[in-house]
Order: structure tokens, then sequence, then C-alpha cells
């Protein structure tokens, strides 16, 4: 009963429609009262025959065991970082690249669930401290912000190094006033995962070498 409720209504509407179009005068001329009812009545006609057509689809399709299949979901990456730390080679540069107080070198590697490091791209905010006196909070020193697209330009794959390598500038020429500096990391990944590291690096003046005993 139900059914036949839901084809009666469709086909009462599609009726309607027909006879809004003849009050309307789309017909080439008006039709008498029998010929309006004979095209209402084979419009309706013509209707119950389609959503029965489309019922019968319906009924075949259940009847040989048709199901909708879930879409299953996407499989997780196995490279997907999981982690960030900074390389060992983060610390203050002089002439050379080599250990000193003139700029200040980061190197951030991604790293996933087996700990592999993995070339990955995102964006990265590095905030660096100065140390404070005891039990004082280390004091803002500066921050860096790498979009995207400038982030990707820096990353290595060479003579030993991979991953992310910053080489910065002291800003406004300023040096730190201590011989280290607090570093943090939040490295935001493309899925918008946000992976924080932290270190502590020298940057002071490499240290001279201690004199041979006698």
């Amino acid at each position: 009963m139900k059914r036949l409720a839901k084809r009666w209504t469709a086909a009462s509407i599609l009726g309607c429609l027909a006879a809004a179009a003849i009050a309307s005068g789309c017909n080439r001329g008006p039709l008498s009262r029998d010929e309006e009812v004979r095209l209402l009545v084979a419009t309706n006609r013509d209707l119950e025959q389609k959503l029965l057509a489309s019922e019968q689809r319906v009924a075949d399709l259940t009847a040989s065991g048709a199901v909708a299949k879930p879409v299953p979901p996407a499989p997780e990456d196995p490279y997907r970082p999981v982690a960030v730390r900074f390389g060992r080679f983060t610390g203050g540069i002089g002439p050379g690249g080599a250990p000193g107080d003139e700029r200040l070198k980061v190197v951030l590697e991604p790293l996933d669930a087996e700990g592999d490091l993995v070339k990955q791209a995102g964006s990265l905010v590095l905030e660096a401290f100065e140390p404070a006196g005891k039990d004082q909070p280390p004091k803002p020193y500066h921050r860096w912000e790498f979009p995207l697209e400038d982030l990707a330009k820096t990353w290595i794959d060479m003579l030993g190094v991979r991953g992310y390598v910053l080489k910065l500038a002291w800003p406004a020429g300023r040096k730190p006033a201590a011989d280290a500096l607090l570093l943090r990391a939040k490295f935001t990944t493309l899925s918008g995962e946000v992976l924080t590291a932290e270190t502590e690096a020298r940057v002071g003046p490499p240290q001279a070498a201690p004199a041979p005993a006698k």
C-alpha cells in the first residue's frame, strides 16, 4: 500500500504539472475537457510504469545478492613521520662550516615509526632561547618561521648529512650572550600533525684545545 501511495503521489504531481502547462497555453491550441483528462491519465500511466520498472530493478539486484560495498579505508603510510629530532651537526658555525659563533646551523630530521629518517614535507617554526639565571625561565632570543615551500629548499642528502639543514644569521647581527642556546622545533606535517623537538646547542667560539701534559 505504501508503494502504491508513493506512485500515485508522484503521478499526481506530474499530472498537476501537465495541467499547469495546459492552463498556461503551452500547447498548440485549447484542449477540450475530455482531451485534458485523457492527457492526464496517459501521463499518470507513463509515470507509474517508470516507477514499477525502477522497483523491479531494485528487487532483481536484491534477489541476486547485490549489496553496497563500503569504501575501504585508505592504507596508513608506513613512512609517515611520527617524530623529529635535531641532527648532531646542530650548533654555531664559523668559517668553512667549522664550529664557531658566526652563524647558527640547524639540522632537523623527520623520523618514522621505526625510528628511521624519512624525507617528508612540512613547515617549521624554530624558537631559540638564551639560558637565564638559576630557577629562571630561559629568555626568548629569536623565532624563525619556514613555510612549506621555503623549508623544502633546505633538504640535503650528501656527505653524511640527511635532513633539513638551515644556516641562520644572527638577528640584527646580535650574537647570543651565552655560549649555548635552547632550541625548540615545531614541525607541521602535510596532514596537520605537529611534531616537536628540543635541544641545547653550543653556539660560542670554538674552545681551545687543552695544552698537552708535560
